[in-house]
């Protein structure tokens, strides 16, 4: 394999993998019949809207759905996107330690310093999935409160503190990591899983992703959620949801303007390599 050189090698190999959810000519013909929505998401929303594709500084892409369309698309798939590309589904990948489903490049890998063990990883796009949630915001505190409390334990037996985000984590982490082995990762995993489906997609009025530790910042009407909006990454025709602005504002801020030039950086920490015959 060759290393991957610079950010937007890796930039052109996600958008490689983002082509295929769209093309794979099977999963397209389900997806126009049975109406599935895959939509950008985060970071790569952004980059949409105001750069047309990547934020120049990003080094992957996002995307969402609703747990109806991933279930569906989990089942005619049957984890094989392309000859290249794979989903990862982390019910029943049990190698993989994540709990955010991967459509992944398959001829490739990545050297990660974020994780305390040496992980089995490869180039991939992440699918955040929408899931129900109460209209009670007691009830909604609760749920993600517990989301939390889950989330920061596996991170906790996962996570190296050395190569993280924020501050607050990596003076804390180390602290309290003593007291999680690196074995439980699976354990909270699976508690986390569970817990994601806890309130059916199809019988509530509200939704959100709950993979995130703002989750809560993203709950919206499911009837707006399932309303797609067509946008271009990349030249690429894409969608995302009706309530795109309101979202954004409300968990970026004014998202339309350049943040400072201290936080124009890769979030990630790794090495990435591709197959020899990928052509950039």
């Amino acid at each position: 394999m060759k290393k991957v050189e610079n950010l937007r090698q890796l930039q052109l190999i996600s958008i490689y993998i983002y082509i295929y959810i769209y093309i794979y000519k099977d999963l397209r013909q389900f997806c126009d019949k049975n109406n599935i929505q895959v939509y950008l998401h985060g970071g790569s929303l952004i980059g949409a809207l105001r750069h047309n594709g990547y934020i120049p500084w990003d080094d992957d892409i996002d995307v969402c759905m609703s747990r109806t369309d991933y279930v569906k698309m989990l089942k005619i798939s049957n984890g094989r996107i392309s000859d290249k590309c794979s989903l990862i589904d982390p019910e029943k990948n049990d190698d993989f330690n994540g709990y955010i489903p991967v459509v992944v490049y398959n001829e490739s890998k990545m050297e990660s310093k974020q994780y305390r063990t040496e992980e089995n990883l490869k180039i991939g796009i992440s699918i955040f999935v929408y899931d129900g949630v109460p209209k009670s915001r007691l009830m909604q505190l609760l749920y993600f409160s517990h989301m939390y409390i889950l989330r920061s334990k596996h991170a906790l037996c996962r996570a190296n503190f050395k190569y993280v985000n924020t501050t607050i984590a990596k003076i804390v982490g180390p602290i309290l990591q003593c007291f999680f082995s690196s074995k439980n990762t699976k354990f909270y995993k699976e508690k986390i899983l569970k817990l994601q489906k806890k309130y059916d997609y199809q019988k509530y009025k509200y939704v959100s992703t709950n993979a995130d530790y703002r989750a809560s910042k993203e709950v919206c009407l499911k009837e707006e959620f399932e309303k797609a909006i067509p946008i271009i990454f990349e030249g690429i025709r894409s969608f995302t949801y009706s309530h795109y602005d309101y979202h954004l504002k409300k968990y970026y801020g004014e998202y339309m303007e350049l943040p400072e030039k201290k936080e124009q950086k890769p979030k990630h920490s790794f090495t990435a390599y591709v197959d020899e015959e990928f052509m950039y």
